[in-house]
């Protein structure tokens, strides 16, 4: 991924979508040429002001990449539609993209230079967990607004205040929502944790550990494994079987989750499996196969179904064109782009008086206090952040989905 610009892609963009929203609603070939008349105008008008730059910290190599392109996605059609229109104040929206490579140091130097070198306004990623919690201090130091999109740690969001924003799915929210779930369609609370060794795995089950002991219990084991590294996971399956579990709060990611199928297929043993995002991933799919039949995944989206929200028909229409496929990791794309999109509104609403320091203060002030009602692709938010809280994701923000044959799909329990 690199530094996205270029005059001529996005005079086409805007033209391109301004014909196709006029041929779709049946406008007659001058209104068209109308349309596509005045889209070159506004996007001329604002080519000739500078961009407001936003920052995207992401992972393009590495094992989380498939579902941290799908976070960068979700923001790029974001980008596309407020360009479209003009973008912010007659200026259009750049996203300066930068790679972590899960590298915490290099995620560090990520957030430096976009506060220093690359002067950027704001800005979004946060997918690897283990480099946003490094990240997340230097934000707070370095001060500016940064929309954390996905990892799910809590201190992701919390060691960067008052600087991070999360649209994600918390850690504890999750266990909280899980928990809930458990034990009113399995009717158990003997749950066993196997996690990936980093930040992603070691939140989650940190946060079921503390909400199982909310309520006198605890897991009935806790096993981690190498995402990266580990194929055979019998070791980790069998302790968790002697240990009588009868859930598996599963976190790894991907193709990790399916060795962890074969391992329990191996010792012919079936318990129910409940996920996040790793599951959704379609790694656990390829590697489990039909054993990942049944198995759930927390998301905050689901775009296998009809979707019933305007905000969530407009972007999977859009999201399809561009990409020529839906998401592959639902929650991730929906976060990205309603992260972004709340970024976006905070921009517009705070003004921008030229002063860098004193629009992202501005910037942050309105995401906190002022940002308003914003309809999303996951919901209608009256106002998602406060100075105490900055999690716009809720546990009425969830749902359950499950995989069925090979697709993962809205689960009939929530």
């Amino acid at each position: 991924m690199k530094k996205l610009s270029g005059k001529k892609w996005t005079l086409g963009l805007l033209v391109v979508v301004m014909t196709w929203v006029l041929a779709a609603c049946g406008g007659g070939a001058n209104d068209s040429k109308e349309a596509a008349a005045n889209a070159t105008a506004a996007s001329e008008g604002a080519e000739s002001k500078e961009p407001i730059l936003i920052g995207m910290s992401t992972e393009a190599t590495g094992d989380n990449a498939m579902n941290s392109v799908n976070l960068y996605q979700g923001v790029q059609v974001a980008v596309d539609q407020v360009n479209a229109k003009g973008g912010i104040d007659g200026r259009l929206v750049e996203l300066v993209v930068r790679d972590t490579e899960q590298n915490p140091t290099r995620g560090i130097s990520i957030i430096r230079d976009f506060s220093q070198k690359e002067k950027v306004l704001a800005a979004i990623g946060g997918f690897h967990s283990t480099v946003m919690l490094a990240q997340s201090p230097i934000i707070m130091e370095e001060k500016f607004p940064f929309m954390v999109a996905t990892s799910n740690v809590p201190a992701s969001v919390e060691s960067g205040m008052p600087w991070t924003f999360g649209v994600r799915m918390n850690a504890n929210i999750t266990a909280e929502y899980a928990v809930k779930f458990i034990k009113e369609h399995f009717k158990t609370t003997n749950i066993a944790v196997l996690h990936e060794n980093g930040g992603y795995g070691k939140g989650a089950a940190a946060a079921m550990t503390k909400v199982l002991e909310a309520e006198g219990l605890k897991p009935v084991a806790v096993e981690s494994f190498d995402n990266a590294k580990d194929k055979d996971m019998t070791a980790q399956v069998n302790r968790a079987k002697e240990a009588g579990a009868e859930v598996i709060y599963l976190f790894g990611q991907g193709a990790a989750n399916g060795y962890v199928l074969q391992a329990m297929d191996k010792l012919g043993w079936k318990v129910p499996i409940v996920g996040e995002n790793g599951m959704a991933n379609k790694g656990a799919q390829e590697v489990g196969k039909e054993l990942a039949e049944g198995t759930y995944a927390i998301q905050t989206a689901n775009f296998n179904v009809d979707q019933t929200r305007e905000a969530a028909k407009v972007f999977l229409a859009d999201f399809t064109a561009k990409f020529g496929h839906i998401p592959t990791t639902f929650a991730s794309a929906a976060q990205g782009y309603d992260g972004a999109m709340m970024l976006f509104q905070a921009i517009e609403k705070a003004g921008l008086s030229g002063d860098l320091a004193k629009d992202r203060e501005a910037i942050k002030n309105t995401l906190e206090t002022d940002l308003g009602t914003y309809s999303g692709v996951i919901k209608d938010w009256e106002q998602a952040f406060t100075p105490e809280n900055h999690d716009a994701v809720d546990v009425n923000s969830y749902l359950m989905c499950v995989w069925k044959d090979g697709k993962l799909v809205i689960s009939d329990k929530q």
